[in-house]
């Protein structure tokens, strides 16, 4: 396996994007690779050439992104597209573990990304499209096509706060655009999203 298939790989796994922490735990967890003293700038250097948002782009394969511009330390991969009409989730199941302690070389805790991916569902289901819960941002109305069934998920309980095994319900997700999630983690504790909703200037 190629580095950028092993990259593209973790980025699958975690969810489509990720920190370059949880990048390394992934890569150092699963590779099969031997890793020298140098292999974390391996990654970084990858994962840079293989992205149009970096200098050092090679100008092949466009594979990843920063998602919060480059230094940020989180990455996307752009073909990461989870769709909701593949889940096949009922009404019981509003609750996910959250949290979960893995061991790989520290402690991270996990996020289960199924519970953002039934809270679209329904709110589909019931209102026939998304848009930010806070100032009704449609991205499919806007960007059309590829804007289809894109929102950010919010859980409203930082990770840090769960205790192990607790879990994370639909009502516990706020579904929210890039620029009302950005703002509701600009204060400490979170704002809610009543709160931002208030704060909502009239241009």
């Amino acid at each position: 396996m190629t580095w950028k298939e092993l990259l593209q790989d973790a980025l699958n796994q975690l969810g489509g994007e990720a920190h370059l922490e949880e990048i390394y735990s992934y890569v150092e967890s699963s590779s099969q690779k031997s890793l020298t003293s140098s292999w974390k700038a391996t990654v970084r250097h990858e994962l840079e050439r293989a992205s149009s948002d970096s200098q050092n782009f090679d100008g092949n394969q466009d594979l990843f992104y920063s998602a919060h511009g480059l230094g940020g330390g989180k990455w996307g991969l752009r073909s990461f597209v989870p769709t909701v009409e593949s889940m096949d989730i009922t009404q019981d199941d509003s609750g996910f573990p959250e949290g979960r302690a893995v061991l790989r070389n520290h402690l991270l805790r996990e996020r289960n990304h199924q519970v953002i991916l039934l809270a679209k569902k329904r709110y589909l289901e019931q209102h026939g499209h998304l848009a930010c819960e806070v100032c009704g941002f449609d991205f499919e109305a806007h960007y059309g096509e590829i804007g289809q069934e894109f929102i950010e998920g919010h859980h409203t309980k930082p990770v840090s706060e769960l205790e192990p095994g607790e879990q994370t319900r639909v009502e516990d997700i706020s579904l929210l655009c890039s620029n009302c999630h950005s703002m509701i983690h600009r204060r400490r504790p979170w704002l809610t999203k009543e709160q931002l909703k208030s704060l909502l200037v009239s241009v």
